[in-house]
């Protein structure tokens, strides 16, 4: 059981009352996160500022008519003493790009999801806050600048030209997200919309909709890096090393990750035609591929030609990883490996239970996976579970600066207990545990509430986990995946130019 993480699978973004799976409710009541679901969302709030009379709300310019608020802003509660209704009603802003887009990846049939997912180990631990009242009154802190942010939206509403982009909406959105990106928790903290944080829940749950494969934009362009088992794109022939040429007859050699995921997403049963260019042909080929409802395999292997050893790749800290990861390093036991390689670079994190559990599989019961530290400082230990798999076999983890979050938990502990090998470049350096809070709209603010550190206590967050060996991936060269390995000679895999990889192999091919 993992203190750290009861939020229940099946809803991973809201603390409920209900019992969890992996710890106690938290003190919220189901469905509703304040903390007496009987007071109205809009109850009065007690405070005023220490003068309203100058800072609240902003004096109008001269010549400017006075508005509080701004003309169309969305309605909510007014303070005490201020007129009107404030402030605007929360939502979601743009998400600030691909999961896979800082390593150079895209699994271009998950839903496009913006920040690292990892950091989902909520309430249960006691160090963690559960989700509060929502409440519409500034913090005392700032009620001596709120105000500023009501002259500038008097400002842009007066005098903007572009009179059809005063979306009050938009503004409040984007306000929002300001707010959450000025606290410069990169990549990890953030505002979703209604529609981002359900993109984001489909990503946990590992099923989307669209054609099964990972993709690398290569200096050559778009190419395909890994094609899933028994996905339509596999059906349709697309192999790895294809070069993706243009979508639906539209060129996308120079598309960004966020253009091409748009074009290769859609609804099961639809199609999507795929011009592609084998590296070793001469013409290119066209590929009519149906999309279906594919399941992401959040780990997938294979083992290393002419080796006994296994490359074991884990995608994603998602439902179910750490099963899977189970599975995986017992059929390549099964199938003779002696050592593996296990994966981690593009990994964007997940739920911190899975994190657990697959460092459980290397580390022997009881020894520290993470230390998570609270604002006030108080300190939670996640420990090892029993029955590892692989607590062991030899081993060698590669990350890159896409590994992150629960990622990096589970490279930290390796690399502490002198578990394992570190081969690649510095991670991403996501460290703190995410509290979700469902706001009025559906929109959700996601907020690092803890901070994690490695077993020995050294720090994650915006430091990252170093490598023990320090190899950088050619900028002309592709992580090499299982799918891909699969169907590689051993001269092919030595030629692959995945230095990391094969440094890995090199490492453990001098282990007696």
């Amino acid at each position: 059981m993992n203190p750290l993480d009861p939020s229940p699978a099946g809803d991973p973004a809201r603390p409920t009352g209900d019992p969890a799976p992996d710890g106690p409710p938290s003190d919220t009541t189901a469905g509703d996160p304040r903390p007496d679901p009987t007071a109205p969302l809009d109850a009065p709030p007690t405070w005023q500022p220490a003068d309203a009379r100058q800072s609240w709300p902003p004096t109008a310019q001269p010549g400017e008519a006075s508005s509080w608020p701004p003309p169309g802003a969305p309605e909510s509660p007014a303070p005490a003493g201020a007129p009107g209704r404030w402030p605007p009603r929360p939502g979601p802003r743009q998400r600030r790009g691909v999961v896979r887009g800082i390593t150079g990846f895209l699994v271009v049939a998950i839903v496009a999801a913006a920040s690292f997912l990892a950091g989902i180990g909520y309430a249960g631990s006691g160090l963690v806050p559960a989700a509060g009242s929502l409440d519409t009154a500034p913090p005392a802190n700032a009620r001596s600048e709120i105000g500023l942010l009501y002259q500038a939206w008097n400002l842009v509403d007066q005098h903007y030209v572009d009179r059809a982009a005063l979306n009050p909406k938009a503004l409040t959105y984007g306000a929002i997200s300001g707010l959450v990106n000025a606290l410069g928790d990169t990549g990890h903290s953030d505002f979703l919309t209604p529609q981002e944080a359900a993109a984001l829940s489909s990503d946990l749950s590992g099923k989307y909709q669209g054609i099964g494969v990972e993709i690398s934009i290569k200096t050559q362009g778009p190419a395909v890096i890994s094609v899933f088992d028994g996905s339509p794109a596999q059906k349709a022939g697309l192999r790895v090393g294809d070069l993706i040429l243009a979508v639906n007859g539209k060129d996308v050699t120079s598309a960004s990750f966020d253009a091409l995921a748009s074009q290769l997403r859609g609804p099961a049963g639809s199609k999507v035609t795929i011009r592609v260019l084998d590296p070793g042909a001469t013409t290119s080929r066209v590929v009519t591929v149906t999309r279906e409802a594919i399941t992401v395999p959040n780990v997938t292997w294979a083992m290393l030609p002419g080796t006994k050893i296994a490359d074991v790749r884990l995608e994603q800290f998602a439902q179910n990883a750490a099963a899977q990861l189970t599975a995986a390093l017992k059929a390549a036991q099964g199938a003779g490996a002696t050592g593996l390689i296990l994966d981690l670079r593009g990994d964007p994190g997940g739920y911190v239970s899975e994190a657990v559990g697959a460092a459980s599989q290397f580390l022997p019961a009881g020894d520290t996976v993470f230390i998570q530290r609270n604002a006030a400082g108080q300190e939670t230990v996640a420990k090892a579970q029993a029955g590892g798999v692989a607590t062991k076999m030899p081993m060698v983890a590669l990350v890159d600066n896409g590994t992150a979050s629960a990622a990096e938990i589970l490279a930290g502990a390796l690399q502490d207990y002198g578990r394992a090998p570190i081969v690649g470049v510095t991670t991403f350096g996501t460290g703190t545990v995410l509290q979700t809070y469902s706001l009025s709209d559906g929109s959700e603010v996601r907020i690092g509430v803890a901070e994690w550190l490695t077993p020995k206590g050294h720090q994650i967050w915006h430091k990252g986990i170093t490598p023990n060996d320090v190899v950088a991936l050619p900028i002309t060269a592709s992580p090499v995946t299982p799918s891909g390995i699969s169907h590689m000679t051993a001269a092919q895999l030595q030629k692959s130019g995945d230095t990391q990889l094969l440094r890995g192999l090199a490492l453990l091919e001098k282990k007696p």
